[in-house]
This record gives C-alpha cells, sequence and structure tokens, in this order.
C-alpha cells in the first residue's frame, strides 16, 4: 500500500513538472492543536474486569497536544497535493484495583499525502477538503502490578490508513495565511495488536507560499 500510494503522487507532482500549461506555487504549513482519541474507558475497564480486577476505579485522558508539518504544490487555485509529517499525541490511561494498579499509553504519529480540493470565497478567504493516506505508526505500552507482581511490555503497529479533512485558509498578505482545520484519522492502528480506532485533530497554524 505504502508504495502504491507514493508512487501515485509522483506521477502527480512529475504531470505539474513536465506540462508547461500546469503553473503552480509551493507552499509549506505548519500547525498545532488538539487531537482525540476515539476511545471509551468503559471497553478498556471491561477488559480488566474479565480478567479479574476488582473494585476497578480508573480514568482516561484521550485528548493531547498534536502538531503537523506539512509540504504542498498548488497546481492552480482548485487543486493541490499535499504532504508531510503528522504528530497525534497520545492517549493515557490509569487504574487501580485490589492488590495493584495498572497504566497504558498509545501513541500514534507518521507520514501523509492528500489530494486538496479549494474554493476561494472573495479575494482573501479559501475553503478546502482534502482526502488520502497517512503511513501511520501506533505504538502501545502497558504496565501492571498485582499479587503476582509487577509485568510491562508495549507492541507496535504502522500501516497506510485512510484520512479525510476540511478547513479554511484566510490571507494576510500574498505570501502567508492563517489555516483552520479539523481532519479525522480512520482506523489507526491493529485491532489485534495495539488496538484500532479513529483520530480527531482540530489545529490551527500558518501557510507559508514560495
Amino acid at each position: 500500500m505504502k508504495n502504491k500510494l507514493f508512487k501515485s503522487a509522483l506521477i502527480v507532482a512529475s504531470v505539474a513538472a513536465v506540462s508547461p500549461a500546469v503553473a503552480g506555487d509551493w507552499y509549506f504549513a505548519g500547525s498545532a492543536g488538539q487531537s482525540d482519541f476515539k476511545a471509551e474507558k468503559g471497553d478498556i475497564d471491561g477488559a480488566l474486569i474479565a480478567a479479574g480486577a476488582t473494585g476497578l476505579s480508573s480514568s482516561l485522558d484521550d485528548q493531547d497536544t498534536a502538531y503537523k508539518l506539512q509540504a504542498g504544490y498548488r497546481f492552480n487555485q482548485n487543486f493541490a497535493l499535499e504532504g508531510g509529517y503528522i504528530n497525534l499525541g497520545k492517549l493515557k490511561y490509569s487504574a487501580a484495583y485490589t492488590g495493584g494498579a495498572g497504566r497504558a499509553e498509545i501513541k500514534a504519529d507518521g507520514w501523509n499525502i492528500d489530494v486538496v480540493g479549494s474554493i476561494p470565497v472573495g479575494q482573501t478567504f479559501v475553503l478546502f477538503g482534502k482526502v488520502g493516506m497517512i503511513n501511520a505508526k501506533v505504538e502501545a505500552t502497558v504496565s501492571a502490578t498485582g499479587p503476582g507482581g509487577a509485568a510491562a511490555g508495549s507492541v507496535d503497529d504502522t500501516s497506510s490508513k485512510g484520512h479525510w479533512g476540511i478547513g479554511g485558509d484566510y490571507a494576510l498578505n500574498d505570501k502567508m495565511a492563517v489555516r483552520l482545520e479539523y481532519e479525522r484519522f480512520k482506523n489507526l492502528g491493529d485491532e489485534n495488536t495495539t488496538g484500532e480506532g479513529d483520530v480527531d485533530l482540530l489545529s490551527v497554524g500558518f501557510v507559508l507560499k514560495f
């Protein structure tokens, strides 16, 4: 999947490079915001209870600071190709139960590539939507203590998953714009190892045009 994904991006970029009819612009976008891991505390609690935990008290922090660095090429006012690095932060879970305690963290980051469609609204504002893929690494780390002693371990998964987003750019001048964006990353991780789930990202940042 990864090879096919980047091969497709290379083909699109090559068309822009060799065709004199396409006159576009390179740009860089950097954003930061809040990620939201779509996890249910009850599901994690249920797994511990099924394993024999009693007197369970737990907490789940499924939101974290996230950031992204993107480079893009705009072929015209309606179409661009964009990709880069995205760090979605981590989910944190902790529990206390009769005779022990447990902690778990799940973090996600990866490299993405998206096709971006844009609609100018007036002279300074652009609405856009994007769809593409992220080659995401998801790592789950778990530690626990109990009557039988202490144990710890980690598992990870790297795979390409679907990604989409919507947002808007507000131009400050010819070279700089402010960007507000909402994105969803679908089914990150592996159901049988790290667990699998969606992650949302709401971010704000700047776009620099070259």
